[in-house]
């Protein structure tokens, strides 16, 4: 009898535990992502130069070009239409534009602007691009690059951002003005790896 009563505990017990492990994974899965989600603007392939419209600055989807950029912190603008195509396979790009605010700034926001081309070539970074503000910035977001293993990451400055920093993955875009790196890590760990394409690269 004793036994049986023993059985029945550890019964009783393993069915909680799975219960409760169930409920746990369920809640992770329908638990709202960080960020906005957008439309789906789809994800075909077109030759460079071609003219897309998109629905964020940066885009989070839309056709794009074959050839992606690959993990790294790069110091120049790179095309709207490789790094869509770098989302389609699961990164996260770190955009960051240290002139936002300033007179400086030499574009206003990008959702006016349709050409992919006109996103980056015309672009041009400013002097407050080499300002101890934002070489501390930089240092800052590169932190959080290396402390995230640089695997499907990108980090890149875009000067027609209209805000200081903006977090984008594949439908997802996350904007604001001040370095959070709870917040960047958050919407890294949430993100990264989801894209339409499951690649190694």
């Amino acid at each position: 009898m004793n036994n049986l009563t023993m059985e029945k505990k550890i019964i009783i017990g393993a069915v909680v535990l799975m219960l409760i492990g169930l409920g746990f994974f369920i809640f992770n899965e329908t638990k709202p992502k960080p960020g906005t989600q957008l439309e789906d603007l789809g994800r075909t392939h077109v030759p460079i130069g071609t003219v897309v419209e998109y629905n964020s600055n940066p885009p989070t989807s839309g056709n794009h070009y074959e050839e992606w950029v690959r993990a790294g912190v790069y110091d120049r603008p790179q095309d709207d239409g490789h790094l869509i195509h770098s989302l389609e396979h699961g990164y996260v790009i770190i955009s960051y534009n240290c002139a936002f605010g300033k007179s400086s700034s030499p574009l206003g926001p990008l959702e006016k602007k349709t050409n992919t081309e006109d996103s980056t070539q015309s672009a041009m970074l400013t002097s407050d691009f080499t300002s101890d503000e934002c070489n501390e910035l930089v240092k800052n977001l590169t932190s959080i690059y290396d402390g995230k293993g640089k695997r499907k990451l990108i980090l890149v400055p875009r000067p027609q951002l209209d805000s200081k920093i903006a977090l984008t993955s594949w439908r997802y875009i996350d904007k604001f003005n001040d370095f959070d790196k709870a917040r960047i890590e958050k919407f890294i760990d949430a993100h990264r790896d989801h894209g339409p394409e499951q690649t190694m690269e």
